[in-house]
């Protein structure tokens, strides 16, 4: 093999070594956080709603500043259970990374009386990704109403 070929081939294996290693990066961080999210919807689904959210807020190097706030939401998202039923299942709609240092995440929630939209954000300023914001709200149904009439408009000639 002469000098040229033998180079070329090195550089091959270099670049696939570190497109490999930056992919899996990316997913074991995704990951991190998504194991967050599957956590919270698997006690959801057995019925521990307030733990569904304590254990995201977990991850958060402010949750000390956070406890009276999480604590509160935690309880709102209790309370849904007594007010719109149990919990039945959830569908993500949105998951958006931005610059691998922000994501955000939407969700369609099923409970017995309606549906929500619960929405993640998680923000990794170095290495590891941490809890930055949770929220949810019963006005999904009135906001898909509103972007099925926005896409309509669209794509209108």
């Amino acid at each position: 093999m002469n000098k040229s070929n033998l180079l070329c081939s090195l550089l091959v294996s270099l670049l696939a070594s570190v497109l490999i290693h930056g992919t899996s990066v990316a997913s074991e961080n995704q990951r991190t956080y998504m194991n967050d999210v599957d956590r919270f919807f698997e006690l959801m689904d057995q019925g521990k709603p307030e733990e569904a959210l304590l254990g995201i807020y977990l991850s958060s190097p402010f949750k000390d500043e956070l406890e009276a706030t999480m604590r509160t939401v935690a309880f709102q998202l209790a309370d849904l259970n007594r007010t719109h039923g149990e919990y039945q299942s959830h569908e993500i709609l949105i998951h958006k990374v931005v610059a691998e240092r922000f994501a955000y995440l939407m969700f369609f929630v099923a409970f017995d009386r309606q549906p929500f939209k619960v929405e993640f954000q998680f923000y990794r300023p170095d290495e590891e990704w941490f809890f930055h914001k949770f929220s949810f709200s019963d006005n999904i149904a009135d906001e898909l109403v509103e972007a099925a009439q926005i896409k309509l408009l669209n794509d209108y000639p």
